[in-house]
């Protein structure tokens, strides 16, 4: 059986304008970074990679961090978990729930009560 989600670790300033189908897709991303660990988890049900840097732009920011710290730090990474078939979008919201709660972000995403 050919896994539902497929995993993409991406250095964050080399992607954002990347059309690379494989990581322009429906997933649960993962900003991090060495000294930060895990920053924020979030989702997408049209394309993770976009949602992402909409965090960056928008500047999210708790906890004493912004996101705009990301942007030209070549540490950062994104990780992106996407769903191989549009047929299992269902997956995006348990793998976000999960993601969310086990890797305990800096920035959570505040939808779990």
């Amino acid at each position: 059986m050919r896994p539902k989600l497929v995993v993409n670790d991406v250095v964050l300033i080399d992607v954002e304008h990347s059309s690379d189908p494989a990581i322009n897709r429906p997933g649960v991303y993962v900003h991090w970074r060495l000294d930060e660990g895990v920053i924020k988890v979030g989702k997408s049900q049209s394309n993770a990679k976009s949602r992402a840097f909409e965090h960056l732009r928008d500047n999210t920011k708790a906890n004493g961090f912004e996101m705009r710290e990301l942007q030209d730090d070549e540490s950062a990474r994104l990780i992106l978990f996407n769903i191989r078939l549009d047929r299992d979008l269902h997956w995006i919201l348990s793998a976000e729930a999960f993601l969310d709660q086990a890797l305990n972000p800096l920035i959570p995403s505040g939808r779990l009560g």
